[in-house]
């Protein structure tokens, strides 16, 4: 009761606290991030590792046991799951709390160097400090051709070495990713009729493109005061260096690859579907990293986003090289931004009206009360007995 009287007795003091206080929120507001949800500090290694065309089984087996085996020996981990999936394996790493994430990251690296060894075509693992649980994408952006003769789907190479490094270069960017897209690939399709007319098998044919396709240094020879460096370069440019390799050399002369093949660029196989605008389209998803403002980092992506698309820009050059009957446009499907700005707004809303009915409350009822003293002709009781009491005093003596 005694905070409601002094809220009374002191309009302009609350009246300045709560306009200091709305201040407060206004500087909060710009300065500390905002996220789509709350950061939770757990302390999570996620180990990935892709092996094209091979089963679940064959993951499982041949790479997250071998791996498990080691990182089982991490210190201070709590539990290791895994999950095996056609084609890729990922192994979860959860440690105690207070563990150096940076720390354990090496530990991981260090541990994973010790499996023996892995099979033919397995891709170094990827280790991350990310929780594969909780990741959360806050955009997504799709590349579209307005030429329905088009399909868009095969333009990963551009969007990985062109568009791609555009997007990781914004402030408040983890990562950005790419689905959709199929990557380009040189199919050999072998003829067994012509390989059997010639006596080649097809791990002779296997065995001898592999030892083809890599680079090979030879030493140096002594010229003078420089040395000449030699190397067999064997990596092919194009698709008619594929069709000239050399399988097998005999009296008859050299048999090429195009003798026993047919050798045909291609894309890779889809298989995994973006849809937006009821067609299949390539698209990038982002994550923020941790501590990044949400609002900043989605407006430059916007930005970035409007600067590719403009007349003459680099979506603008790519259709123009490819001949395409229309244009390329990147169009956001998705933006987590949406539901934060109306959470903001609603918060910012209530706030001021809450402050505003505050303030006039307090003024209206220490208006009230001044009215009310001022318009009383007569003393207060007390303060009329006091001086009653004193006079009756002063008499008596």
């Amino acid at each position: 009761m005694n905070l409601i009287k002094l809220s009374i007795q002191q309009p302009i003091t609350i009246a300045v606290g709560v306009i200091l206080a709305m201040l407060a929120g206004v500087m909060a507001f710009r300065l500390v991030p905002v996220q789509m949800t709350p950061e939770v500090d757990s302390i999570v290694i996620s180990v990935t590792t892709t092996w094209e065309n091979a089963s679940a089984a064959e993951i499982e087996s041949d790479v997250i046991e071998p791996q498990e085996e080691k990182l089982s020996d991490l210190s201070g981990l709590l539990t290791m799951t895994s999950i095996s999936q056609p084609g890729s394996g990922q192994i979860r790493l959860e440690f105690r709390t207070g563990t150096d994430i940076k720390r354990a990251l090496a530990e991981v690296d260090q541990k994973l160097s010790e499996v023996p060894v892995y099979p033919d075509g397995v891709d170094e693992p990827e280790v991350e400090d990310v929780d594969p649980e909780s990741r959360d994408y806050i955009a997504w952006v799709g590349l579209s051709a307005t030429d329905p003769a088009f399909d868009a789907t095969t333009l990963y190479d551009f969007m990985e070495r062109r568009l791609r490094p555009r997007f990781e270069r914004i402030p408040g960017i983890a990562q950005v990713g790419i689905l959709g897209a199929r990557e380009r690939e040189v199919h050999i399709r072998v003829d067994p009729v012509a390989l059997a007319q010639r006596g080649i098998t097809y791990s002779a044919l296997v065995q001898a493109i592999q030892l083809s396709k890599d680079n090979y240094s030879g030493g140096k020879l002594p010229d003078g005061k420089s040395d000449i460096r030699i190397r067999s370069v064997g990596r092919f440019r194009d698709v008619e260096w594929v069709r000239n390799m050399v399988i097998r050399r005999d009296a008859a002369g050299p048999i090429y690859l195009r003798d026993v093949a047919d050798v045909v660029e291609t894309n890779k196989e889809m298989r995994e579907w973006v849809r937006a605008r009821g067609h299949l389209t390539p698209a990038f998803n982002f994550q923020l990293e941790r501590g990044g403002n949400l609002l900043q980092t989605m407006a430059a992506i916007q930005r970035e986003v409007q600067t590719l698309n403009a007349p003459g820009g680099m979506l603008d050059q790519e259709a123009k090289r490819l001949g395409l009957n229309g244009t390329l446009e990147l169009v956001q499907v998705y933006d987590s931004t949406t539901y934060v700005n109306d959470a903001i707004a609603l918060v910012q809303s209530n706030g001021l009206a809450g402050g505003l009915l505050a303030t006039v409350t307090l003024l209206l009822f220490s208006s009230g009360r001044s009215a009310r003293s001022a318009s009383s002709p007569w003393p207060s009781p007390s303060r009329s007995f006091r001086r009653s009491r004193c006079w009756w005093r002063w008499a008596a003596r």
